[in-house]
């Protein structure tokens, strides 16, 4: 008690006279860059290759744990090869672009025993939808309706395909003898529409109990007015961690606090509860 009180009060007088300093506006391009900086860091702005964003490091650790894996968005199949070289899992990817979804057809046909590939997308409800895409195995394919706003975005080069969307509760009970054990893994990557599929998946949830349900959170949510606290609450048995660049781990958040929100691209992980001590 005594540490953190001095701990307060020591940064209590770092803040007044820096920000007495740095509060001016002709200093906050500093702010800015420093900003930025530490938003990399902190595991926001969180892309690239699986090495750079953790996410390899994070599977290496649960390898063993994992037997069977949904990768829903998978485009080319880089999560989804990820998978099937550094664990032995059964794997189930899901792809609705059609050029991606050849890519990740041929990893299926060299994998037969461990992975089965599906050309269809996921959501909270059987409809028809736009899927936008800028080029034809695009990482960034995405039913927002605000990608205009988007500067990583090339809205220029827009392109429109229909595409039939069926929820996870819906594939589970059409297809129950590919799920014949729980799940281990659900990663969600799907630029935008990562709520709808959780809202679409919670009667699989229920009763496969997913260890790790691993989402991507970007600026598409701020345009869908979706925060991790509405993710929290959608999956209240579960504990909430961000995966850090470079392979520094997972750290622990919590989904009510202001600073967890940021619209920035981070891959957040739940951890089912009775499971989740180890992170910590």
């Amino acid at each position: 008690m005594f540490f953190r009180e001095i701990s307060i009060k020591f940064y209590k007088i770092i803040s007044f006279f820096y920000t007495f300093i740095f509060g001016r506006k002709k200093m906050q391009f500093f702010n800015d860059i420093l900003f930025s900086l530490t938003l990399d860091a902190k595991g926001y702005k969180n892309f690239g290759n699986l090495n750079k964003t953790g996410e390899k490091r994070f599977i290496n650790k649960i390898n063993k744990e994992l037997l069977f894996c949904l990768d829903i968005g998978a485009n080319v199949g880089d999560y989804t090869n990820l998978l099937l070289s550094e664990t032995k899992a059964k794997i189930i990817s899901f792809e609705p672009l059609p050029r991606a979804f050849e890519d990740l057809k041929k990893i299926e046909l060299s994998n037969p025993e461990r992975l089965k590939v599906f050309n269809i997308a996921l959501g909270d409800n059987n409809e028809i939808l736009d899927l936008n895409y800028s080029n034809e195995k695009s990482q960034t394919a995405s039913f927002s309706n605000d990608l205009n706003k988007l500067s990583f975005y090339n809205f220029k080069d827009n392109k429109k395909i229909k595409i039939k969307i069926s929820t996870l509760d819906d594939f589970f009970l059409k297809n129950l003898d590919l799920f014949q054990n729980n799940i281990d893994l659900i990663k969600i990557d799907v630029e935008g529409f990562e709520f709808e599929i959780l809202n679409g998946a919670k009667e699989i949830i229920k009763k496969k109990s997913p260890k790790y349900i691993q989402v991507e959170f970007n600026w598409h949510q701020l345009f869908k007015r979706q925060t991790m606290y509405n993710f929290s609450k959608l999956l209240d048995g579960y504990d909430l961690f961000k995966i850090l660049p470079h392979g520094n781990d997972l750290i622990k958040v919590d989904a009510n606090r202001p600073e967890t929100n940021i619209f920035h691209l981070a891959n957040f992980v739940f951890i089912r509860k009775d499971i989740s001590g180890y992170w910590q």
